[in-house]
């Protein structure tokens, strides 16, 4: 009876006791600021971070930024010195990373995302060329739409696009540690193409005469050695995609056999890279054969649509083209002895055996490689409503 009755007392003490539970912590919504966008920056040695929440429906976005001997630093910075409540960071959708920064190393941020509970691995990663994540975070945007809405649309473009592509903080850590280089979506930040007016009526006071700026996806950044060394052009960003078997729609152009300019649409294709072997661990040449399938969307001057001859020489034109991307990049992973394309997995698949025996590391080995690029391609309609 005695040992009932003393658990009922400690029982009834709990409530009025100093313990804390999972309720101490509890926010109102309304007091949070749900970070989604968060810039990197370095200023003098130190980390320049921006913070950008959506725009929502009753307001513009929320942009804070502050400077700090770390990430956390200022992060604390932010928070000492601004209104808000609380900062909530599990919602952050995009990193922005500014060239600069990019320049000096991806290490310490990558780790930062890696470490932080509050952050997730599979958030998309940009680098902005030639300009900072600051610029990006407080000046991209209008009074309806903010940084994180407007790369939520560059994130689903970027997915169908064949010039461009979506990497997260994961991929570059996998693709660093595995090949020791990878690639990042390079953004670029430019005047918007909107009238500043269009953006609907919950615009501040006298930004009709302010320009917007957008962004938009510009490529690849190539990171070698956790360090940005060098951007990929639009040509060879689409070589990427075939390289890596991840073809997106992309345009391009060709002559027909008059010079007229016909626009083809890329819809498919992939490559198939075989290396050759002189002997045991002595790695030769690859051999990059190449498929692309497109359709014709636009011609200048009529064109012969119908003829085997014309279709033939357009394929043959197709075929031409995008063997110089593929060539182009190739040759750029060999000048910067950085396997961002993966290449080393194809031949260790290939024979893992000899992979293994191979006295350089597959990097090193790149500059000395021989290639070899064949390239088939096919159309497959003309779009032409007439041929129906």
């Amino acid at each position: 009876m005695k040992r009932l009755l003393i658990i009922y007392i400690i029982i009834l003490c709990l409530p009025l006791s100093g313990c804390k539970t999972i309720y101490n912590n509890y926010k109102e919504i309304e007091q949070l600021l749900v970070v989604q966008t968060m810039g990197l920056d370095t200023q003098g040695g130190a980390v320049l971070l921006s913070l950008a929440s959506a725009a929502g429906s009753k307001g513009q976005a929320k942009r804070l930024s502050a400077t700090g001997e770390s990430i956390t630093t200022a992060m604390e910075r932010i928070y000492n010195y601004s209104y808000e409540d609380q900062l909530f960071l599990s919602h952050v959708g995009q990193v922005i990373i500014g060239e600069q920064a990019a320049e000096r190393g991806l290490d310490d941020y990558l780790a930062y995302i890696s470490r932080t509970p509050e952050m997730r691995l599979d958030m998309p990663m940009f680098i902005v060329r030639d300009g900072t994540a600051l610029d990006a975070v407080m000046q991209v945007g209008d009074g309806t739409r903010g940084i994180s809405e407007i790369l939520e649309t560059v994130e689903v473009s970027s997915r169908r696009r064949g010039d461009s592509g979506i990497y997260t903080a994961a991929d570059i850590l996998r693709d660093t540690m595995r090949w020791g280089s990878a690639l990042i979506c390079a953004l670029e930040c430019s005047e918007s193409s909107e009238t500043p007016d269009s953006g609907g009526g919950n615009s501040s006071p006298g930004s009709e005469d302010q320009p917007h700026l957008t962004a938009a996806a510009q490529g690849f950044a190539i990171i070698r050695e956790g360090k940005l060394c060098r951007y990929l052009t639009r040509e060879q960003a689409i070589a990427v995609g075939f390289l890596r078997n991840n073809v997106g729609i992309s345009d391009v152009q060709v002559n027909d056999r008059r010079g007229d300019q016909v626009v083809l649409e890329i819809d498919g294709g992939g490559s198939r890279i075989k290396p050759v072997w002189a002997g045991p661990g002595e790695l030769k040449a690859l051999d990059v054969q190449v498929q692309v399938q497109a359709s014709v969307i636009e011609v200048s001057g009529g064109g012969e649509l119908g003829s085997a001859e014309y279709s033939d020489h357009l394929t043959a034109q197709l075929e031409a083209l995008i063997s110089g991307y593929v060539k182009e990049t190739l040759q750029a992973s060999k000048d910067l002895k950085a396997d961002f394309l993966g290449l080393a997995s194809s031949v260790e698949r290939s024979n893992g055996e000899y992979f293994r025996m191979m006295e350089q590391s597959f990097p090193e080995l790149l500059p000395s490689l021989e290639l070899k690029v064949t390239v088939r391609g096919q159309l497959r309609h003309t779009n032409d409503m007439r041929d129906s």
